[in-house]
């Protein structure tokens, strides 16, 4: 082993800034999204036949804190669906926007008032393993058709077109933390390449 290069601790310092994360919420395949809706024939040209794939574009994502004491998160999302309409792909931008208020005490570890106030300055959400549960429910001028009821209740005109459900489920997770200096004292090896 070669000489190394500094001496222990006056010239070996790294002084990092870090967020340590001080307690999160998990949340396993939350149902984000359960809607029945119609897509126009004028819009894909025509009646839908297979949904192929699914995307998912996150728009934006945050949280309020609010009075010290629960979280607000928002997560602003389109649903792209691929679908196949006359053997020809089509594309169906579902947008959709989810909120959640999360009390302290569903953190783990719990937080009080006291220690979210003094202790917590960030929160970052991670939205992962997206799920579907999706299904052409018929055409939608079908009187039997779940799309045909809501258009009745709401008093919206009948759209002829394919009426489909989708459900959309994930996991959420929410840190809170705080930005600490974090000092590390060490030395440099020069025989390790990185």
């Amino acid at each position: 082993m070669a000489n190394l290069k500094c001496e222990f601790p006056e010239g070996c310092m790294l002084d990092l800034w870090a967020k340590v994360v001080k307690s999160k919420y998990i949340a396993r395949q939350v149902k984000i999204l359960d809607e029945i809706f119609s897509v126009p024939e004028s819009q894909v040209g025509g009646r839908i036949s297979c949904i192929d794939d699914i995307k998912v574009k996150i728009c934006n994502k945050g949280e309020d804190f609010l009075c010290y004491n629960k979280v607000k998160i928002f997560v602003e999302y389109e649903v792209i669906l691929f679908v196949i309409v006359n053997d020809a792909y089509q594309i169906v931008t579902v947008p959709a926007t989810y909120e959640q208020e999360i009390e302290l005490d569903e953190f783990d570890p719990p937080l009080t008032m006291e220690e979210f106030r003094n202790e917590i300055d960030q929160s970052e959400i991670t939205i992962r393993n997206w799920n579907f549960d999706y299904r052409i429910l018929g055409d939608s001028e079908d009187r039997h058709c779940p799309c045909h009821k809501h258009h009745d209740e709401c008093g919206l005109p009948i759209v002829e077109g394919t009426c489909i459900g989708l459900k959309v489920f994930v996991d959420i997770i929410d840190k809170l933390g705080k930005m600490h200096d974090v000092i590390v004292y060490g030395e440099l090896d020069p025989e390790v390449e990185y």
